[in-house]
């Protein structure tokens, strides 16, 4: 699975792959292997590439606090298409129509708006699937919904306008 961690503000590009028995750890291209047990619900006993490590774990939705030895790193952790389908969202223009692009290929599985309906920042526009996993798509304003591009069970490409902001 890939992920992105925002740590103390910066992103790191995470991928975890179980091989093995054991896990490959990717952070920003450097590669570990981890084995790990967790004798507890916030508790992982860790080797890391041989070296062993006991941490704490406590889980508050996508932010993590890892307490190892008398330090603590304070994280987000999220998945990378969700993410991506996020910036992708947020990164377009604020004032005017505003474009809802397909942030990756896959097919549409539910257009939750109709044309000319009101939607509130954060409201369910649509759900897309790519690669097996659905993604919901949701207003990153609030607005008017001008055009709808799809319809349900539609391939759609990369970067395709799927839904019109007013």
């Amino acid at each position: 699975m890939k992920y992105v961690a925002i740590v103390n503000g910066k992103q790191r590009a995470v991928e975890i792959a179980s091989v093995d028995g054991s896990y490959r750890l990717t952070i920003d291209g450097k590669s570990f292997t981890v084995d790990l047990f967790r004798p507890g619900p916030q508790c992982i006993s860790m080797l890391i590439e041989g070296q062993a490590y006991e941490v704490g774990l406590g889980k508050d939705g996508n932010h993590f606090s890892v307490y190892f030895y008398n330090d603590t790193i304070e994280l987000d952790l999220f998945d990378a298409r969700k993410f991506q389908a996020s910036n992708t969202v947020r990164s377009s223009s604020s004032s005017g129509p505003l474009k809802i692009l397909a942030p990756m290929p896959g097919k549409i599985v539910k257009v939750a708006v109709q044309e000319h309906s009101t939607v509130k920042e954060g409201d369910s526009l649509l759900i897309m699937e790519a690669m097996k996993m659905q993604n919901e798509l949701k207003a990153p304003k609030s607005g008017t919904v001008s055009k709808i591009h799809v319809k349900e069970g539609e391939p759609v490409a990369i970067s395709q306008i799927l839904i019109v902001l007013e």
